[in-house]
């Protein structure tokens, strides 16, 4: 498409005198500026939403869904509003647009759908987004390509190639990112970030409008700077464009899957959807360069190392090996050489600039088809995280190959046949219960990863090779998997550990309770809750005292057997996966054996919890905190002056905090002295491993509140239990909480315990 040069909404540029060609400043900020923002709305949003679905990891996911289908709304605008001949008329509607837009301003969380329903938590979640967030989100979004598009009708020497403003775009996506986490989390409230995003907004509007006019008067004395477009036969047209597609579909469904496995089978530590996010946007830092970091070609031969890196730590039959650091490592490395090298192959695509919305489009449209795939259909399709060995798979399916489809095709097929025969066998011997060394499965796994190497430029072998290693690490667990459920909440496992005579309810990586496989009638509490342990203490000494027990967190329902004839029990559980799992006597019996007609309450706790009658309960446990990804709405003052206000008088509050990664008793001690609490603490060694073994007990650390002191006599006399105090600093609150200093604060703690 080629335009002759226009003046001001229209008017020939030969009407006008001749103007110096215009800076390049106003476009780089403004397109630096709408992508920090775009960056800084997302993990604010998902604060906002997690408080109203339990903190679960998925919130991230389907808002990174929501994300991209605004992005792609946002592209989609932006390709018709380019397609509109006058700047000028483009300028004018989108001045209308964000003012419009504006009305969203200041964000926060709509009402109009209500609370959110724990059975279908993604549609809500998913509505409330385009109320709330979605119309100033895509507005915004549609600036890289609407400024690019004005950039090429600057008159400046390199409006022919404005692609190198992308880069621009996603270093401003990548301090965005970072800021939130480190800066504006941890030193703000969340009305203040609502506040400084409006006046970003406002910043940016004014941005894009002078940046418009200044496209206007750069058009004065220089045609159009956008090439003619080649013309394409249109079958190729339509081949360019579904390859644009797919090369942008894996590297995001690969970000959700990525980020998926490492919060439910490495470790579910807060914000480690960080790091996967940030490599993903480096690579389109790169790419779009003007002189890119990393040349192409060197990303295409690291690509092949780092799938069959990632095959082999999801693969490997039985516990990893891996450090933690170097698994998590690992996978985030995988992901940015896998999206270096698809980007680099989709940036040297790339169209000239008179089909550069249109590029930009469809490039979104591929990243909602990846990011949906993994984060609405894998979920329901998949009862594990397998769309991220499916998503390997397809990377080297796309990867370039030399020798292309035709060349040995026939010895590929040989070799190819024979390693999918072999990944049958394995399957056949899984399902026969025949037993195999794992040190067979472990040599397997790492010569088929070699193979997939070796064979990298022939698509056939590797795609074999991979998905052979994959059913090895699939078919070779140690344990008897018993059964395995998906839900938003995130993967439940029951798993038959036979070395320790127990049945384990997992959830992600965290044991949420256990039961003897060898035991017949009334089940006797282990893991956290064996009658040692802390939680076991305090049920025990006032089981005489006590009426009422409330329990956020059910788990396998381990403390209902803790429960006497005059008791009545109520559970709190935000997953109906967790529910059906511990009810279901062929699984665990702890509900149905102790605690048959105990009320479950279904949904998140401080919902739940706020609709109880005050003082209603003598014994309070929050077990809501050894999943390590922290619900950090429970852990604020807010839900503290909640949890009191439904205790009597003398009623106890139980606080569970195990973590792996956070020493949550400081935070706990600031709540609870910030509402007047009386505080006690005590860490639980449950012993070597061969008495935990014949236990079946686990360590924990337990922090104990009440509203007086003499609730507490009966512990504090006892040497187990020692004075908790705060040590002075802010207390978390429902517009507060600081989880990176804490995190900081805690690995340096013990750091300087070892």
């Amino acid at each position: 498409m080629s335009v002759v040069g226009e003046g001001v909404f229209g008017a020939p540029a030969g009407e006008r005198p001749v103007q110096k060609p215009v800076s390049a400043a106003p476009y780089v900020a403004t397109v630096f500026l709408s992508a920090a923002m775009v960056f800084l709305v997302q993990p604010m949003f998902a604060k906002m939403a997690l408080p109203l679905l339990g903190g679960s990891p998925s919130v991230w996911n389907v808002s990174l869904v929501c994300f991209q289908a605004a992005l792609l709304a946002g592209y989609a605008y932006a390709h018709l509003l380019a397609r509109i001949p006058r700047v000028g008329v483009q300028v004018g509607v989108h001045a209308v647009l964000l003012l419009l837009a504006a009305a969203c301003l200041p964000l926060s969380i709509s009402g109009l759908f209500g609370q959110p329903d724990t059975t279908r938590p993604t549609l809500w979640l998913v509505a409330t987004f385009a109320v709330s967030i979605a119309p100033p989100f895509a507005v915004i979004s549609a600036t890289a390509p609407l400024i690019q598009s004005w950039y090429a009708r600057s008159g400046r020497h390199d409006a022919a190639d404005p692609y190198h403003l992308y880069a621009a775009s996603n270093a401003g996506s990548l301090i965005g990112l970072a800021a939130y986490p480190l800066l504006m989390e941890p030193f703000t409230r969340l009305g203040t970030q609502t506040q400084l995003w409006t006046g970003g907004y406002v910043l940016l509007a004014v941005l894009l409008i002078a940046s418009g006019l200044v496209s206007l008067r750069g058009r004065a004395d220089a045609p159009q700077a956008v090439a003619a477009e080649t013309a394409t036969p249109e079958g190729n047209i339509w081949r360019q464009r579904l390859t644009w597609l797919m090369l942008a579909a894996v590297p995001s469904g690969l970000l959700v899957a990525a980020t998926s496995h490492i919060s439910t089978d490495v470790a579910a530590a807060p914000f480690l959807w960080a790091p996967p996010l940030m490599a993903y946007i480096a690579t389109f830092i790169i790419v779009f360069s003007s002189k890119p970091a990393i040349r192409h070609s060197s990303a295409l031969r690291l690509m092949p190392y780092a799938v069959a890196a990632a095959a082999f730590m999801v693969g490997y039959p039985g516990a990893s090996p891996f450090p933690l650091w170097l698994s998590l490592v690992g996978h985030v490395l995988a992901l940015f050489v896998v999206a270096l090298a698809l980007h680099g192959e989709l940036a040297a695509r790339r169209p000239d600039a008179s089909r550069l919305t249109e590029y930009y489009l469809i490039m979104s449209a591929g990243g909602v088809v990846g990011s949906a795939f993994c984060g609405l259909l894998a979920p329901v399709i998949f009862s594990s995280i397998y769309e991220y060995p499916v998503l390997l798979l397809a990377a080297i399916l796309l990867y370039p190959a030399k020798d292309g489809w035709k060349t040995g095709l026939s010895r590929d097929r040989v070799l190819a046949g024979a390693l999918f025969a072999f990944a049958a066998a394995a399957i056949l011997a899984y399902a026969g219960g025949v037993q195999v060394h794992s040190k067979a499965y472990q040599v397997a796994l790492l010569l088929l990863v070699v193979i997939s190497i070796v064979f990298a430029s022939r698509r056939l072998v590797p795609v074999a090779a991979l998905a052979a290693a994959f059913v090895i690490g699939a078919t070779a667990l140690p344990d008897a998997l018993i059964s395995t459920e998906r839900g938003f909440f995130g993967v439940v496992r029951v798993i038959d550990s036979k070395d320790a005579d127990l049945r384990l309810m997992v959830h992600g990586t965290t044991k949420h309770g256990a039961q003897r496989l060898s035991t017949t009638g009334r089940p006797v509490p282990r893991s956290y809750y064996y009658s040692d342990a802390p939680i076991g203490q305090v049920f025990s000494a006032m089981a005489p005292d006590v009426r009422t027990v409330g329990v956020v967190g059910l788990g396998v329902g381990s403390v209902a057997c803790y429960r006497q004839d005059s008791q009545a029990y109520t559970f709190f559980e935000i997953d109906p996966i967790v529910v059906k799992t511990a009810a279901d006597p062929a699984r665990f019996t702890f509900l149905s054996e102790c605690a048959p007609e105990e009320r479950i309450v279904l949904g998140d706790a401080r919902i739940t919890l706020g609709a109880e009658p005050a003082g209603g309960f003598d014994l309070l446990l929050l077990d809501a905190f050894s999943s390590d990804t922290v619900p950090a709405h429970l852990l604020t003052r807010e839900a503290m002056a909640l949890y009191l206000s439904r205790l009597s008088e003398d009623g106890v509050l139980v606080f569970h905090i195990s973590n792996r990664h956070m020493d949550l008793a400081p935070v706990v001690a600031r709540i609870g002295a910030a509402e007047g609490a009386t505080m006690l603490v005590q860490t639980y060694d449950a012993g070597p491993p061969e008495q935990r073994l014949e236990t079946g007990a686990d360590s924990s650390q337990v922090v104990i509140l009440a509203k007086s002191p003499g609730a507490l006599a009966r512990f504090a006399a006892d040497p187990r239990w020692h004075a908790l105090a705060a040590d002075g600093q802010r207390p978390w609150t429902d517009d507060y909480t600081n989880i990176v200093g804490t995190l900081i604060t805690s690995y340096r703690s013990r750091a300087g315990t070892h």
